[in-house]
């Protein structure tokens, strides 16, 4: 199923400073499809768990944007129209189904279907953060890079009872100064959990991470949180203390 020809760009920005030592993104920001979409009411009860977005994720990235005085890249369509946190190619970039029910606008999508999303959204997003980046180290910054993610509480049936992940790769130091201000701050916080930033499923900004050799990390927060009120604040920091403490204990070794 096509959407509407928009010129609306598939990303939201947040106002930035294009100097700022952070570059924010938020690849599953929001829930929405592209204009012109037909759901049903089933198609709308997933699109609205945890499988259509990360809850919570976008509004800890704007209050982190706002506290760093920074921008933020955020994806505009739901990940269940096309990840933007998944390579080319990959089987999960679009995926037909969830749980048993069709996804009525990925029900018979073919290549060439998944092609087109992958050249209207995909691309512009990930251009988008890049002109972030290189308009940084152009001018001589090296920023550090965090994506914001978001993840269920309970997943096949077992319980994620630890409040927050950080995965890395190369990125090990950085890695322990965010760790470290979310433990702090009472976050039970572990490394690679749930999922790994070795295995590609940082995907998104792990690619611009080693393009521009900078150091790169992804956090995930679990959806349980943000049940309490203003958690987002909260949160955010939280994260900006870390993201203070990698950009002056690593100034000048980037």
């Amino acid at each position: 199923m096509r959407a509407n020809q928009s010129t609306t760009p598939p990303f939201v920005r947040l106002a930035p400073n294009r100097l700022a030592p952070f570059v924010l993104t938020c690849e599953h920001a929001r829930m929405q499809l592209p204009p012109g979409i037909r759901t049903n009411r089933a198609d709308r009860a997933v699109m609205g768990t945890h499988w259509g977005w990360d809850i919570g994720g976008w509004a800890v990235t704007r209050e982190l944007a706002r506290r760093l005085a920074t921008g933020a890249t955020g994806g505009r369509w739901s990940r269940l129209w096309i990840d933007l946190n998944r390579p080319a190619g990959d089987p999960t970039i679009v995926v037909a189904e969830i749980e048993g029910h069709a996804l009525s606008w990925n029900d018979g999508i073919d290549e060439r279907e998944v092609a087109r999303r992958y050249a209207l959204v995909h691309v512009p997003f990930h251009g988008e953060v890049d002109r972030e980046i290189a308009l940084r180290v152009f001018h001589g910054v090296r920023p550090v890079l965090l994506a914001i993610h978001t993840y269920t509480p309970v997943w096949n049936g077992r319980p994620r009872r630890y409040d927050a992940g950080v995965l890395y790769d190369e990125s090990r130091r950085e890695a322990a100064y965010l760790a470290a201000a979310l433990r702090e701050d009472g976050l039970e916080t572990r490394y690679n959990e749930p999922y790994s930033g070795r295995h590609g499923r940082m995907y998104s900004i792990d690619r611009h991470g080693r393009h521009y050799r900078l150091p790169c990390l992804e956090l995930e927060l679990n959806q349980a949180l943000f049940s309490r009120p203003g958690a987002a604040a909260r949160l955010a920091r939280t994260v900006e203390r870390g993201l203070r403490t990698i950009e002056l204990r690593t100034r000048g070794k980037r």
